[in-house]
């Protein structure tokens, strides 16, 4: 019987979330990322709900990765780029993606902060929030968590977002490790990418022989 994915074999889960301008940020990062960081990509753009996200079709120009639109129930694979449908609400349940409809809510969505919430829960210190440009402050609500469980939280610099609201809310957390330009961001994930590719896995300690 094959034995189950641990919490230290299932691959990191950087989270893209974005708004307006997000897609300028998107295209810079993925072209500049290489196809072997080991982390899965999943792109939470606010778009409205009867529209269609044209992010499959124009994303495989810019990366060697694959890029997919999540279908519930589907495994994460690591070096792929996963878009979330249009009027659909993404969480994580262990190594499976799952959606939902898009819930309604007074004000600006609020997609990302839940898929957030979900990642902290199911990849802890695997989980790599990055907030790009956008309006509002969705994401910010669940940096905290994100934060507790020992994943990362990454920030586009304001003067680098289109609309830099949503970077803004973030930073206003307090919980933003870093503050970084999309080339940077490129620049981060690839070296974290490669660090953690080096890190010996952890080995059963010996236990003393007895005289």
């Amino acid at each position: 019987m094959a034995s189950r994915p641990t919490s230290t074999t299932l691959p990191s889960i950087v989270c893209f979330g974005a708004s307006a301008g997000g897609f300028e940020a998107y295209c810079t990062i993925l072209s500049l990322l290489p196809t072997d960081t080991g982390f899965a990509f999943v792109i939470v753009h606010h778009q409205p709900a009867t529209g269609k996200s044209l992010l499959v079709e124009i994303l495989p120009g810019k990366t060697k990765m694959p890029v997919v639109l999540v279908a519930d129930g589907e495994t994460v694979k690591a070096n792929h780029v996963y878009v979330v449908p249009a009027g659909r609400q993404i969480t994580l349940e262990r190594n499976s993606f799952r959606l939902s409809p898009l819930e309604r809510s007074p004000g600006w969505p609020k997609n990302i902060s839940v898929f957030l919430e979900s990642l902290a829960a199911h990849r802890r210190k695997r989980a790599i929030a990055v907030i790009l440009s956008g309006f509002d402050s969705d994401g910010a609500a669940a940096l905290r968590s994100i934060k507790e469980a020992g994943g990362l939280v990454i920030a586009q610099k304001p003067q680098t977002a289109k609309e830099p609201s949503m970077p803004c809310s973030a930073v206003a957390t307090g919980c933003v490790d870093q503050l970084l330009s999309p080339v940077e961001i490129a620049a981060e994930l690839t070296r974290l990418g490669a660090e953690r590719a080096r890190a010996p896995r952890a080995k059963p300690t010996a236990q003393p022989s007895r005289p």
